[in-house]
């Protein structure tokens, strides 16, 4: 088998350190809007630990990861990009090695195994390795079959040093609000340690058996951190709509905690397991549900009117003013931001539209591409005050940061004008008792009324 060029992801990178802490971390705080984790206190950095990770976001996903997780993670990415030798330095120091599959060869999959031994070395050193176990990203919450990388990895870790590795694996969910928009938010939990010695005599018996093993309880503790919906036809959409329409029933009901995102991940994670006991005690009560569901979102959509918005039935008064009151005063910073960023804004979107027709692969292009041209236009514009600005040099860091403020009002002043209309049409509807109105709730509660009705 030939040498690869794997370099060494098992030691401290400072490139590494230099380059997340310094450059990507900066713009990752500013392309989501609200971030949760919860779960770190159970990485134990003195146990060898791979982090199995639900996949829907394509390169999103281990992005997410190192903007959560301070700790460098040591990653597996599709060959051919090792193909490209002037990468070879971008993924030497954020620790991605290759993994080669039968679209590359039948005989790279020989790779493979050099590859692995790599990784034993990494979880050796008491490094973070993260794995997607599904293999392959797509846009659906649910947990497809996983496959079989890391139990061979943990099996061949273990053999080699004599069952005595004591290795964890932690499963983590990733949680987007939104796959695509800027600014959305993202909610990450990390499960508790599913150690491996419980598997040693399975492993010194029959490693095939333990391979099962450890990857049914791999999507067992996966499934405990994500939100899971079974349903492989229509009624996943079905499922998908009422996990927000009858969140608030939810989180109420079982008194969830914690701040927004950690609420409404653990009222949609309810919900479903509520929808699918249902479905397993009632075939077909989902598909009975389907059609009113499916009319409600559609009567949003028309009228241009949000779950969330429908569900409060309507917006406080208050929050109506004060919304109105930013919307005055962030106007100038709007167009501040209009002016600095608008082009980069533009031209990545255009990129992300251009380069793929996978929808969550879009995503991850205008951040990468984002990432790039906002840190070449930072240089100029921060060169251009130095010059022409007749201010002391190191006011150009206020500058700076000036720039990073003006680009979130940028990307959320629209919505927030959008959204504050939408409050006063609604509440002038209700008011009214406009037709259109009365019918989103009517559908609501009707909706709600059957949900509400199963968990009495």
């Amino acid at each position: 088998m030939a040498k690869l060029p794997l370099g060494n992801p098992e030691k401290f990178k400072f490139s590494h350190f230099y380059l997340r802490n310094f450059w990507f971390l900066l713009w990752f705080k500013l392309w989501y809007k609200d971030i949760t984790i919860i779960g770190k206190e159970h990485l134990d950095r003195k146990t060898p630990t791979i982090l199995a990770i639900n996949h829907q976001n394509t390169a999103m996903d281990p992005l997410v990861l190192c903007g959560t997780i301070f700790r460098q993670i040591t990653w597996l990415a599709r060959a051919d990009l090792y193909k490209k030798k002037f990468l070879l330095p971008i993924l030497h120091a954020f620790k991605i090695l290759p993994i080669f599959r039968q679209r590359d060869g039948i005989k790279s999959l020989e790779n493979n195994d050099i590859v692995f031994e790599k990784v034993v070395e990494v979880i050796s050193a008491r490094k973070l390795v993260g794995l997607f176990p599904e293999g392959t990203h797509w846009g659906f919450r649910r947990l497809r079959q996983t496959r079989k990388g890391i139990p061979k990895i943990v099996i061949l870790a273990e053999t080699k040093n004599n069952y005595d590795m004591d290795i964890n694996i932690n499963p983590v969910g990733i949680y987007y609000d939104d796959y695509v928009s800027i600014r959305s938010n993202l909610f990450v939990k990390i499960g508790e340690p599913i150690p491996m010695r419980q598997f040693i005599a399975s492993m010194q018996e029959t490693p095939q058996v333990a391979e099962n093993e450890i990857r049914l309880a791999i999507e067992d503790g996966m499934r405990n951190v994500m939100i899971d919906i079974p349903q492989m036809d229509d009624t996943y959409y079905t499922v998908d709509n009422l996990r927000r329409i009858c969140r608030s029933v939810t989180a109420e009901k079982f008194a969830c905690q914690g701040n927004k995102l950690t609420r409404d991940y653990s009222a949609d994670k309810k919900t479903v397991e509520i929808l699918e006991q249902k479905e397993n005690e009632s075939a077909g009560f989902l598909a009975s549900l389907s059609d009113k569901v499916e009319a409600y979102v559609q009567l949003l959509k028309r009228t241009d009117y949000s779950i969330d918005l429908a569900d409060k039935n309507g917006a406080d008064a208050f929050q109506v003013i004060w919304n109105c009151m930013k919307i005055v005063a962030l106007f100038p910073f709007f167009i501040c931001g209009a002016v600095l960023w608008s082009g980069i804004y533009l031209l990545t979107k255009k990129l992300g539209n251009t380069l793929t027709k996978d929808v969550q692969f879009k995503n991850s292009i205008m951040f990468v591409t984002s990432l790039v041209m906002s840190s070449l236009w930072y240089k100029i514009l921060a060169v251009l005050w130095i010059i022409f600005v007749p201010l002391p040099w190191w006011t150009v860091f206020f500058f700076l940061f000036f720039l990073y403020v003006v680009w979130c009002v940028f990307i959320d002043y629209p919505r927030l004008a959008k959204r504050t209309w939408r409050e006063i049409s609604f509440n002038c509807g209700l008011v009214s008792k406009k037709p259109q109105i009365m019918d989103i709730c009517n559908k609501r509660d009707e909706i709600k009324g059957i949900f509400t009705s199963m968990i009495k």
